[in-house]
This record gives structure tokens, C-alpha cells and sequence, in this order.
């Protein structure tokens, strides 16, 4: 388990709440609609009181918002993870075949050693 920082912690919930207010507005929109068309087709919805409708709506936007934040977090975790895998498979990669910098050092010794070596023709 790794530790989490501060910032890790903020992105995390700011990406949430973003979600969560997309999808609070997702679920009110088609609510919205569905209410309208309800409304102007069905005499047993338009006889509902508009208290009533309001709560409807009100559940529309906390169903939204808990369904578009909790989507949002586990992309966020997703691609987290995804960049930790990437992040541990590069540090593999360098300790068993080097990086650039380290070629580039190794090269640079070989030319040393070929220059300061005695010429035999």
C-alpha cells in the first residue's frame, strides 16, 4: 500500500466532484424531460402536486451525482494505477538494461580508454 499525498488526495476529490456534477446534471436533464413528456401525456403525473415532481427531481440529481463522482474516482484510480504500473515496469527496464544516460557514459569510457591506449599497427 502506498502512502497518499495531500495533492493526490485534492485531485482525487476534485476529480470526483466534477464527476458527480456532470452527472447530477445528466440525470436532471433527462428527468427534466421525461417529466415534460410525462406531464403533457399522462393525467396521472400532471395531477401530481409540484412539490412532489421536486422531489422527484431531487433524486434524479442525488442518483446523478453519486453514479457521475464514483465513475469519475475509479477512472481516477484507473489511470493512477495505470501510470504507477508504467512508472515501476521504466525502473525495471533501466536496472536490467540501463538507461540513455548510461549508455551514453559507458560510450563515452570506451572512447577514452580507445584514445589513451597505446596504437599497435
Amino acid at each position: 500500500m502506498r502512502l497518499i499525498k495531500q495533492r493526490d488526495d485534492d485531485a482525487a476529490a476534485t476529480e470526483a466532484m466534477r464527476g458527480g456534477a456532470i452527472g447530477a446534471l445528466k440525470y436532471c436533464t433527462v428527468a427534466t424531460f421525461v417529466g415534460g413528456v410525462l406531464h403533457a401525456t399522462s393525467p396521472k403525473f400532471a395531477a401530481i402536486k409540484p412539490p412532489q415532481k421536486m422531489w422527484l427531481m431531487v433524486a434524479a440529481f442525488l442518483g446523478g451525482f453519486g453514479n457521475g463522482s464514483d465513475t469519475a474516482f475509479t477512472n481516477f484510480e484507473r489511470r493512477d494505477r495505470e501510470m504507477q504500473i508504467k512508472i515501476a515496469n521504466q525502473k525495471r527496464h533501466d536496472i536490467i538494461f540501463g538507461n540513455e544516460q548510461e549508455h551514453q557514459k559507458i560510450s563515452e569510457a570506451f572512447k577514452a580508454a580507445a584514445e589513451s591506449a597505446p596504437a599497435t599497427a
